[in-house]
């Protein structure tokens, strides 16, 4: 009777073990997934830390517009802020603990910001244009807003017009300017800026 009832002890225990064990083990591959879906958070800055970080990015990019600053980044990073250069492209400037920027890259956005159509994504089926096309639709959309920013220019997906131009004017609109096929500007839809 002794052993009968230390054998079913020893049954229990060994079952409650690999329970545990089995728990523990999903609970780990959980924490493991978690961390490898979860998006990266970025910290808010103090005004105080934000005018470091964009005094840095500007000292390393003259000329450029500071979009946002944030804590955080690439490559463990501590700070970084994204510029539109003067030149109008958007890049992404890392700034370490003594807020020296190290790096410029390219700015690839972060999940979603800035997919899409408008300001800061491209639609899809729409290439980036090049060379004399490039020139012309740039010249024709400068002549109709002189001072402005050319973010990028493409085709259009559309079939309002072959070619479109996005842009920040002088006072800080974000445009979408559509060009046709003689160069000519025909159209502009406002689109809500992004900071």
């Amino acid at each position: 009777m002794l052993s009968t009832i230390r054998k079913s002890a020893a049954t229990v225990a060994a079952l409650g073990a690999l329970g545990l064990g089995g728990s523990a083990v999903a609970g780990a591959a959980d924490k493991t997934t978690g961390t490898q879906t979860r998006p990266q958070q970025r910290e808010a800055l103090s005004s105080d830390v934000a005018a470091k970080v964009k005094a840095a990015a500007l000292a390393k990019v003259p000329g450029a517009t500071v979009l946002r600053t944030e804590g955080g980044g690439p490559y463990s990073t501590p700070y970084h802020a994204h510029i539109r250069t003067s030149g109008g492209t958007l890049q992404v400037v890392l700034v370490n603990s003594s807020f020296e920027a190290t790096t410029v890259q390219a700015d690839r956005g972060r999940g979603g910001k800035r997919g899409g159509r408008g300001p800061g994504g491209r639609g899809g089926g729409e290439t980036a244009l090049t060379g004399e096309t490039k020139q012309k639709v740039e010249a024709a959309v400068l002549a109709k807003y002189p001072g402005a920013t050319i973010v990028r220019t493409e085709t259009n997906r559309d079939s309002s017009a072959p070619y479109e131009s996005h842009i920040e004017t002088s006072d800080g609109k974000q445009l979408e300017v559509l060009v046709n096929k003689d160069f000519e500007v025909v159209d502009a839809r406002e689109h809500p800026a992004r900071r």
